[in-house]
């Protein structure tokens, strides 16, 4: 059964279900979700904001990462921390942070790097890490 009362307005019969945009970094990514007739709340289900996410990342990936703030949301969407990243890219987890932070312009190899391991997780990590080892 679908949900049809609005938890914001709290009035019944309420949502319908509707295709909708959201701004990810500076992206559009289109979504379903449902929306409030009355009070124009709109809600997204946590597996569709995932997919709409993901897809952020692939084409932030596929146009190149280009400042830290995509960078930073590029990383968290592969669920690898900032100290991790620092050691697979063999700088220090300062540096990460200030890329991410915007305090210096974010590194192109390791923008690079990184939209490699976004788009072959496995293969790429494995090299990383044979890299990290003999650095």
């Amino acid at each position: 059964m679908t949900m049809t009362k609005c938890p914001t307005c709290k009035k019944e019969n309420a949502l319908r279900d509707r295709e909708s945009s959201a701004e990810i970094c500076g992206l559009e990514v289109r979504g379903r979700g449902l929306a409030c007739r009355f009070c124009d709340e709109f809600l997204i289900a946590n597996a569709e904001l995932a997919r709409m996410e993901a897809e952020a990342a692939s084409v932030m990936v596929a146009r190149g990462i280009r400042d830290g703030r995509q960078f930073q949301f590029v990383r968290k969407e592969l669920d690898i921390t900032a100290v991790d990243l620092a050691k697979l890219l063999g700088v220090r987890p300062e540096t990460i942070s200030r890329w991410e932070r915007g305090e210096y312009p974010v590194d192109r190899a390791a923008a690079f790097a990184l939209g490699e391991l976004f788009e072959r997780p496995r293969v790429v990590r494995a090299k990383l890490e044979a890299l990290a080892t003999h650095l």
